[in-house]
């Protein structure tokens, strides 16, 4: 499992990196958890090659709202730490994963706080797309969006995340979403990936 929640995250450049395998350019798959490291061991264990993990915990520096990522450092957090490069991890994948415990039919404050950080992957500028406001995109590839939410949720709640994914994968411009629910940890185990 490559953690790139860790100590040692590799850096990736702004355009959209890929990897040679085979002859054949491969995207990753950008998996942002809010596991304990126990919880990830086990819910996880063996994953592809073509995943690449973001622990939110223990939890990052909060967004500022400083502007910096859209204009003094384009794609990439001026807040040094290891979230910094997130944008650009997004740029590099072919689809982005969540995996969060359910906090009123949204995500974990963990998790929403690495989404928040990777605001840089768009552009500060906005369009009007089937009749709201969106940013603008900074990368030309696409993503897949799939959302894992575990723990208690009722169908209130349900309702209200798959609406929050679909609303993030726009933002994103992404070209599909996908919403599963999980009652536990160990249901979570048996559906992800």
């Amino acid at each position: 499992m490559k953690d790139q929640g860790c100590e040692g995250a590799k850096p990736l450049k702004r355009e959209p990196c890929e990897k040679a395998k085979g002859g054949v350019k491969v995207k990753y798959r950008f998996l942002i958890h809010d596991l304990d490291e126990d919880q990830a061991q086990e819910v996880l264990g063996r994953l592809p090659e073509d995943v690449i993990v973001f622990a939110a915990k223990p939890r990052i520096k909060h967004c500022v709202g400083c502007f910096g990522c859209w204009v003094k450092t384009p794609g990439k957090c001026v807040i040094h730490d290891r979230c910094e490069d997130t944008p650009a991890m997004l740029a590099a994948s072919r689809e982005m994963i969540f995996i969060s415990r359910n906090v009123y039919g949204g995500f974990s404050p963990e998790v929403k706080a690495v989404l928040d950080r990777s605001i840089g992957y768009n552009m500060p500028f906005f369009r009007i797309l089937e009749g709201e406001m969106h940013h603008t995109m900074r990368y030309k590839d696409t993503f897949q969006v799939t959302a894992h939410f575990y723990g208690d949720i009722s169908p209130k709640e349900q309702a209200i995340a798959r609406e929050l994914v679909q609303a993030n994968g726009v933002n994103y411009g992404a070209e599909s979403c996908s919403v599963y629910f999980y009652g536990s940890l160990a249901g979570l185990k048996e559906g992800a990936l």
